[in-house]
Parts: structure tokens; sequence; C-alpha cells
């Protein structure tokens, strides 16, 4: 950010007066451009060079003053003057015969010498004219009506060598510049051109007038008028000449025979400088003479004051290379945050034309109603084409510190510089009020509108979540677009930007799209989500999103969003309540069925087993579950998940099984699973995919009970299996082998969809007399088959069974899960002898 000043402001402000003659200035307050208007009055009498008797040099032939120029230097001043001469007589004139001397009223004579242009010309064809323009050095003070020129002709007969056939001395008041409706014909090279002033503007910024000026440059001749290098100043009524600088479509430019181009120059003038009767001085660098030369002088209008500022929603008209665009100001928004504040402009092209246009990377930049410049950055424009009537509408992000006021800014639209260009000068073709910006903090559930080039989006913050996460915390905005409009549109390539009280979260920021194709049907909606990691000791008061919209490497604001405040938690699901995910294509609803704790020798297993239903009519692939356990005083335990990897059908019934490692000292009580979608990259993570983060997630309550446990071992739920050991032998054989048989029915609830399995029955048998336990493991539909009438054995050996006739164990059927253990059952059992006694 800067303040308005001699290096950072200038205004071309004669592209903002298309087809408005005349001159602008403003106040310096607001930015109020204004334009010269012209009155029906009765114009007074000019008296210009023209009307100044010729210097007759023959009989016949003569003499006039066409042209005189004065440049205001430092310690002196360059005078030009022009001398046509008109050969009426019958024979060539030898122009060397004459010369030309000026000096002032009072009598000093000033040396001359002519222009390099004119040097090599010695004859003049009878019946035809020709131009000489003569250069002297004069004092500064010295003005046209203070001297005298005189026409002089080479003659050895007289003192001196000279005869004086004639003098010009100009009456005060008799005007020598051109006046400002007319046109002025330059003929420094063998091609004429014809200069006219078709508009004068100026702009107060700061501590200066910005004045420019459109120059239209007419070839009036039969070849081509290829830039000769005119230099180009304003000479103010103090005398005081001001540089000016032309926009990069003015330089390097050729005009083709009865073609005309319009050159648009810049000049910084102080603003104690009155903006009256001023003139534009040409100029050109002699080589010969080693000095600038001024070679015209035109007057400009004087200035009257009417705005041109363009209204919110009203196009401006602007030209470009072979055609036209209409540009305008939609809306604007902002966002304040606590040292600055985030301004963004709706800002819509139109091509008006019947062809393709590639645009100019035009320059914007935010004027306070303070007096500040602020630049504003537009990557959407690098190489930004546009079709026949297409229009294209891009974001103009800016921050504003918090102590400059953002009320009444104006945005200005200003032309490229050129590429070789030294100045700081930028040459606006348009400034536009800004419409009262929209705050954006707390929009959660609020729609704002996007207008795009297929018609108007309505864009909405639908929640904003803190996630635990195990290296951190997930900011996750979930951001609903929806189309209300009776075509499909194309969305744009999407990025994300997330700030937490005005700090960028420039890593590991993400945007999960969720329709990949980018295409969004008529009156359907799609959700994007924008995530970023912060540690999980971080406190903050204010969240700020924003969607941007890519362009290559680069990206420029889309829409934005704030919140201030604490995020909210995730929403609670009560026991026995299903939570939906409204994810378009893949609605699914997911309720708690069970969990409880596993317990274990160190630790313990936090266990949750979701239903989860696909809602929709056709097969999907289910979200991939991630998420953690949370206890009620906010301990958090990151979960791992199994689920199927394959297709689910409509209203399919499928297990998402979830579990953590907690230590043994955490209660349970009022535990929950904050559960969401998986996230990978750029999307949701897809099946098999690695889990990287979570969005969308809701707080499922848990009843973190043990299972009950039975007092026999039948329907021992292992869901979804259901096991009953039926006959139970365990036969000792007086050695240290005991081996047990058992006739079981193994039964498997298909209406679900299970992952991999990795639970298994844990057979424990514990031995009465010595206490000592056995272990055997079975996996369901691996060691233990789906039958009514099954049978399955093992056996277990230890010293204490050696010579054993009789005794009894305990028979316990455990669910065996990740190496924690929760008793399902039950029942006692006495040995059986095989032992023969003799």
């Amino acid at each position: 950010m800067k303040k308005i000043q001699i290096t950072a402001v200038a205004l071309g402000i004669i592209l903002l007066v298309t087809s408005m003659p005349g001159a602008i200035a403003a106040s310096t307050t607001k930015t109020t451009t204004t334009k010269t208007t012209t009155t029906g009055a009765k114009k007074a009498v000019v008296h210009t060079l023209a009307n100044l008797s010729p210097v007759k040099i023959t009989a016949k032939s003569t003499v006039r003053l066409t042209d005189v120029n004065i440049l205001t230097q430092s310690d002196e001043s360059i005078l030009t003057y022009t001398l046509t001469i008109q050969n009426n007589d019958t024979k060539t004139m030898d122009l060397l015969d004459y010369w030309s001397k000026v000096k002032t009223v009072s009598g000093t004579t000033y040396s001359t010498s002519l222009m390099s242009k004119d040097k090599d010309k010695k004859k003049l064809s009878a019946g035809s004219s020709t131009t000489m323009t003569y250069v002297a050095r004069i004092a500064k003070h010295l003005k046209p009506e203070s001297l005298v020129f005189q026409v002089i002709k080479w003659d050895f007969s007289q003192a001196g060598y000279e005869a004086l056939k004639g003098q010009f001395k100009i009456p005060a008041g008799y005007l020598t510049s051109t006046p400002s409706d007319q046109s002025k014909t330059l003929r420094i090279t063998d091609t004429p051109v014809k200069a006219q002033v078709k508009q004068v503007a100026s702009f107060v910024s700061g501590d200066y007038n910005y004045v420019s000026v459109s120059l239209d440059m007419t070839n009036i001749g039969y070849k081509l008028f290829e830039d000769p290098k005119y230099k180009f100043m304003i000479r103010t009524s103090t005398g005081a000449s001001y540089p000016m600088s032309a926009d990069p479509t003015s330089t390097e430019y050729k005009i083709q025979p009865q073609d005309v181009k319009t050159l648009n120059l810049v000049a910084q003038i102080p603003k104690t400088i009155k903006l009256e009767n001023m003139e534009l001085q040409l100029a050109l660098d002699d080589e010969t003479a080693k000095l600038t030369l001024p070679i015209a002088t035109m007057q400009l209008p004087n200035i009257s004051n009417t705005s041109l500022e363009v209204e919110p929603n009203v196009e401006k008209f602007i030209p470009v290379t072979n055609g036209k665009i209409a540009v305008r100001v939609t809306s604007a928004v902002v966002n304040k945050n606590f040292d600055e504040h985030s301004l963004s402009i709706r800002f819509g092209f139109r091509n008006t034309s019947g062809t393709t246009l590639t645009l100019p990377k035009y320059q914007f930049e935010l004027q306070t109603s303070d007096g500040y410049r602020l630049p504003i950055s537009a990557p959407a424009l690098d190489s930004l084409t546009l079709q026949p009537l297409e229009e294209r509408f891009i974001t103009l992000p800016v921050t504003v510190p918090a102590n400059v006021s953002v009320e009444s800014p104006q945005l200005f639209m200003n032309l490229p510089s050129a590429a070789e260009s030294t100045e700081n000068i930028s040459y606006p073709v348009a400034f536009f009020s800004v419409p009262e910006a929209k705050p954006v903090e707390n929009m959660i559930g609020t729609k704002q509108f996007v207008q795009t080039k297929n018609g108007i989006l309505g864009v909405t913050l639908s929640s904003l979540q803190r996630l635990p996460w195990s290296d951190g915390d997930l900011v996750s905005a979930k951001i609903t677009i929806d189309n209300s409009n009776f075509k499909t549109t194309q969305l744009p390539e999407l990025g994300g930007l997330v700030q937490v009280d005005s700090a960028k979260l420039n890593t590991d920021t993400k945007v999960i799209v969720t329709q990949t194709a980018g295409l969004l049907g008529a009156a359907m909606s799609t959700d994007v989500y924008v995530t970023a990691k912060v540690p999980s000791y971080l406190d903050f008061s204010q969240v700020q999103i924003s969607l941007l919209e890519k362009f290559g490497e680069a990206s420029s604001e889309w829409v934005q969003f704030s919140n201030i405040g604490a995020i909210p938690e995730p929403a609670t699901v009560a026991k026995g309540q299903a939570y939906t995910i409204d994810t378009l294509g893949r609605q699914q609803d997911i309720r708690v069925m069970r969990s409880f704790l596993y317990m274990g020798q160190s630790s313990d297993l936090a266990y949750a087993e979701l239903e989860v239903i696909n809602e929709e009519d056709h097969q999907i692939d289910l979200s991939q579950f991630a998420g953690v356990f949370k206890t009620s005083n906010g301990l958090t335990y990151k979960a791992s998940a199994s689920q199927i990897d394959t297709s689910a059908g409509p209203k399919e019934k499928n297990v998402v099984v979830l579990w953590a490692k907690i230590p043994k000292r955490v209660t349970t009580t009022d535990m929950k699973v904050i559960v969401g979608e998986g996230i990978t990259e750029d999307k949701l993570t897809p099946v098999k995919g690695e889990v990287q983060g979570y969005v969308n997630a809701a707080s499922l309550e848990l009843a973190m009970t043990a299972p009950n446990v039975r007092g026999n071992l039948s329907d021992l739920d292992l869901f979804p299996y259901a096991l009953t050991v039926k006959t139970v032998k365990a036969t000792l054989s007086g050695s240290r082998s005991v081996s047990l048989n058992f006739d079981y029915n193994l039964t498997r609830n298909m209406d679900y969809g299970i992952g991999e399995f990795e639970h298994k029955f844990l057979f424990e048998v514990v031995d009465s007399s010595s206490g000592r336990v056995f272990e055997k493991e079975f996996i369901p539909e691996t060691d233990l088959r789906i039958a009514s009438g099954g049978s399955a054995s093992f056996n277990f050996d230890d010293v204490a069974f050696e010579d054993r006739k009789a005794g009894s164990f305990t028979l316990n059927v455990y669910d065996l899960f990740q190496g924690h253990k929760v008793k399902l059952g039950s029942q006692g059992f006495n040995y059986f002898s095989d032992i023969i006694e003799y």
C-alpha cells in the first residue's frame, strides 16, 4: 500500500472520456473526473500567424511566417520558426540565396541555423513551395511578440553582404499556437501528418494533477508514416514545461496513408499550478544541433467539472485491438480481520464484437476515500480470451490495512505498462464506483451469489468443523455450490486458502471436490471441502475460508467466507439415531450398531460397529470412513477402520468397524466416535486408498458396555456370526496330551456386507485342579465352517495330565480382536477317560 504521490500514480484519463471532447478535473476528497464542455456563446475573433502579411522576395514569390515555437529550459529557451517559401516565378529558385535572422525589438540578434531536415534543400522548382525551419537559442524570458523575424538575401554589393527583403513582427494578442479546435500539419518526414487534440482530461491525486491528452495523428501523405520519436510536453500559463509519457500503444507505431492513430499521453503537474491556458508542445531531437527542438505548439481547452465515474452494474465500453469490450463492477464483499480487511470486488468482461478477442493484461488499483492507492493482482487476465458475445467474471481481491477506510472506494482499470517503460505511470481506461461491500463474517448457512459466464451460482458455507486427527486438527469447511440456472454449467478449477486470525495456512491446505467431472447440472448442487491442518494446541478466534479460481500456476479469489468465535462442534447423533451423509451421488445412512471395550493386559480397545446403508438407487462405492474416539474430558484417539472394498447395492446394509487402542486408565463413560468421509490428497478417499484425513463428520454417541457373558455356549454373538457349541468331549489318555472335540452350529447374517473380518473365536480351557489355561483360535468360515452340526477338535498337553483319569474343566469362548478379547460365554465340563484298567 502507498499513499498517492509523485511516483505512484498517474492517469491516462483520456481513455475514460471516449467520444467526449474536452478536459476534466477532480476534487481532492474523492476521485471525480471532469470533461470540457462548449457553449453556444459567440466566439471572439482569434488572429493567428496566417493573418500576417507575406514578405516578397521577388516580384512574384513570397515568404510567410507559418510557425513559431519556444521550448523553455532551465537557462535559456529554444526557438524554432518556420518560413514557407512560395516560388511563383517561372524558373527554379536557388534557396541558398536566402537566409533568416531573428532579433529582439530592442536590437539583440541571435544566430540561427537550419533544422537537419532542411539543410539539404537547395533548389525550389517553379510553381512549388517548401518550408525552412530555423533554430535559435534565445533568452529565457522572451516571448514571440518580443521578436523580429527577418528575411534576407545574400547580396555581395551590400554592406555586410545582406539585403533585407522584409521582416515579421507578431503583434501582441496574436496566437502563435494552433487553436484547440484546429489541426496542425507536421512535415518532419517526407510523409506529412495532421495532428489534432481529440480529448483532454485531468485528475487530482495527492499533491499532483495528472493531465492526459488524446492526440489524433492522421497520415495525409501517400506513404507509411513511422513513429519519428516525438517528445511531448505540457506548457502551463506560467511558462513551465512538464514532460508527457506515452502509453504502450502510443510508441513504435505506424500509420497507413489516410489512416488515423490516437496517441495517449499523460503528464504530472503540481496541484498548485492552475490548469488554464495550457498548451501541448511537440519536440524532436535534432542530431546535428544536439538539441531538443520544439516543432509544434497546440492549445488545450480549459476545464469544467463533470463526473465520469462508472456506477455499479453499469457497463463501460472500451475499445481494444480489433474490437470492443463492455466492463462493469457487479458486487463487493469485505472480511474485517484484526489488522487488515480483505475486500473482494466482482468484475465482468463482455466481448461485444463479432470476433475473438485476447484482452490486454489490465492492471487494477483500489483508491480509498482517504487517499491510498492499493494494487490488485489479477492473474485471471493472463492471456484471457473472449469469444464473440462471451462474458467472463473475475474476483479482484485487495488487502486493506485496518486503519484505512473501506467506505466508498474506487476501482481503477489501467492499461498495462510498456515492457521497456521506465515511467511509473498508469493509464486508466475506466474507473468505477465500488458498491457498498457486504460483510462476510459468521457466514455459516448464508448463501452468496457468484456471477459466472453461464449464469449465477449460489455458494453457501454449509458447515465449518475443527476435527481432531493424529498429527493435529483439521479445519474443514463444507461449501455447497448450487446451480439454479436452466442449463449445465462448468465449474472453474478451484483452489483454497484458510486463514486463522489473519495468518495464512499455506501448507497442507487442500480442496476436496466431490464431483470430479467439474460439471453441475441445472437445479443441482455439489459440495466442495477446503481443509487445512492446525496444531491441536492452537487457539484462534477467527477463520477465513477462500475458494480460489485457478489459472495455470496462478489463482485468484473466487468467493470468501469468515467465522468469528469458536468453530461449532460436529453435530451430535444420539444413541440409536442415524446420521445421513448427503454427498451428491453417494447418500448413506449411518448408525451405531454396538460398541464396547475389549480388555487387554496393558491397554484396552475402544470398539464400534456402524451400520451403513446405501440410500441411492444404484450401486456405489461407500465412503471410506475415518475418525477418532473422544472421551468425555476431550481425549481423542485416532480410529482404525475396516469395511467392504466392493460396491454396495441400493438399500444394502454394510458393517464398518472402527477401533482404537486406549490406556487402561481412561474412562469410557459418555465416549463418542467422531466419524466422517475419508480424504486423500484432493479427493474423497477411493476404495482401498490411504486415508489422510476426513470431512463431513458427526459425533455419534456410544454405549461402551461389556457384552453380556452367557452362562452357556449357546448363541454366542460375533456379529454377523452366531456360534452354538453343543457336545464337548475332552478325553484323557494317561499321557500329557488331551484331545478336545466339539460339535457346533455356526450361522451368518447375510443381510450385511462386511470387510476383512479380523475377529476370531478364542476357545480357552481352564483345568479345574491345576488352574492351567490352554487356548485355541478359530477363524469363522476358515476353521469353523457355516454349518448346522459341524465338528472340530484341538489338542493341548501338559505334565499335569500324566496318569490323570478324571477331573473337570471350564470352557470359555472369547471374541478375540487385535490382541484384545471379550468373553462371550462359559460352561463347565468333565473329562472323559479312555484309560483301560487291568
